[in-house]
């Protein structure tokens, strides 16, 4: 039963780890990250946080159904221990939730943390948790708390982590069987991350038959690669781990062995499937590179097109180079990738993401600082909206990457 008091705020406990303790001791919990649309970087005006539908079982009961605008107030306690007296509100004509009524001089919804990862839990029928996580070390920590991406966001969660695991049937007994093969034990070491990748993509192709939009729609197919590989891990986890759990520790140094190690593994490949994905779609877009090449002072770049030795060659022109840096968030991570090339200084530093939305401030220092941001085509309506045109879809530059490479 989840308890009905909320988390005391603890001034020496990062704010991401009282949000995951908030949703494990709540029944029922949603996070998403907050769009332009939602803080109002867009210029335009929305009523409150724009929240999923598959979140209705969150916000109301089945007595709501049916109404042509179903309305009821709760009481939202916020990270610095203020509480709203909100509304939620579902629009049967746009077939849309928010959450509403935050009251005069809210600090929270603002255009500086669009990208922020908002999370609301439900403590009771009236009474909920909420926190606005800003940065990518606290957004980092509370999805890897669920083995989470940002793919899994925009859905329920509960203290095991995202509902919903599986799409459809087929999806689910293809990762069972291919779970089960494994033959895990929590002692036994996990697949190597590029195998779990590998399976990932098999199974989404398999399932879904859209092989061909490895070419046509790359940006759909790598959001799902990344989606499903989280699944096959979470369903991992769960088989290894599940029989000890429900049998319980002898004591508590065993339940933090077991626990411990189950988040550094999260921690360790968390970088390594975005990295995997996007190297078979270059492959299979028949693009030459190198992944992990020394550059001045020992940095690597995540991608060099078309290798390192090219890069290295002070003949090889630089305008037909072109280096990549990957990363799951990027809110503030960004400027990490300034230095990784020195012969690509005057060129564009080439950034992709799965961050779903980032401030107008990030954005034009991005812009200052010659960063051309990449993201998936179904995550560009949550930037800014007068930032959107000029951030590539991955499709855009595979064929960029193609044109400079045939020069």
């Amino acid at each position: 039963m989840p308890s009905e008091q909320p988390l005391l705020f603890d001034d020496e406990q990062p704010l991401e780890s009282i949000a995951v303790d908030a949703v494990r001791n709540a029944d029922l919990s949603y996070c998403k990250f907050l769009s332009a649309n939602d803080t109002g970087a867009t210029g335009g005006h929305q009523s409150g946080i724009l929240i999923n539908k598959n979140a209705w079982p969150l916000l109301f009961d089945d007595s709501y159904r049916g109404m042509a605008i179903a309305r009821r107030g709760a009481t939202v306690r916020w990270q610095d221990e203020r509480e709203t007296t909100s509304t939620f509100i579902y629009y049967r004509s746009k077939n849309e939730l928010r959450l509403t009524r935050f009251g005069r001089g809210f600090p929270y919804l603002n255009p500086s943390v669009t990208g922020a990862l908002f999370v609301l839990a439900r403590l009771s029928p009236d009474y909920y948790q909420a926190f606005i996580l800003d940065g990518d070390v606290a957004v980092d920590g509370f999805l890897s708390a669920f083995n989470m991406g940002p793919q899994d966001t925009g859905r329920l969660i509960d203290g095991r982590g995202v509902r919903g695991n599986f799409y459809t049937i087929q999806e689910r007994n293809e990762i069972v069987s291919y779970v089960s093969s494994l033959g895990l034990t929590p002692e036994s070491p996990f697949p190597e991350s590029m195998e779990v990748s590998a399976e990932a993509r098999r199974i989404q192709t398999d399932v879904y038959d859209h092989e061909s939009l490895v070419f046509t729609n790359p940006d759909f197919k790598l959001v799902e690669f990344t989606r499903i590989e989280y699944a096959i891990f979470r369903y991992m986890e769960n088989s290894c781990y599940g029989p000890s759990i429900r049998a319980g520790f002898v004591d508590l140094e065993s339940f933090i062995a077991m626990a411990n190690s189950v988040l550094n593994r999260r921690k360790s490949r968390a970088g390594k499937s975005l990295e995997h994905h996007l190297s078979s779609l270059f492959e299979l877009n028949g693009l030459s590179f190198e992944e992990q090449v020394r550059t001045e002072g020992n940095k690597k770049p995540d991608f060099v097109f078309p290798s390192g030795g090219a890069y290295h060659d002070p003949d090889y022109p630089v305008d037909r180079l072109v280096v990549l840096a990957a990363k799951t968030t990027c809110k503030d991570r960004w400027r990490q990738i300034l230095t990784e090339a020195d012969r690509m200084r005057d060129r564009p530093k080439f950034l992709v993401t799965l961050q779903q939305g980032n401030s107008a401030e990030q954005l034009t220092e991005m812009r200052k600082d010659n960063v051309q941001l990449i993201v998936p085509k179904q995550y560009i309506g949550a930037y800014p909206r007068e930032f959107q045109p000029g951030i590539w879809t991955l499709k855009k530059f595979i064929d960029y990457v193609e044109e400079t490479l045939s020069r």
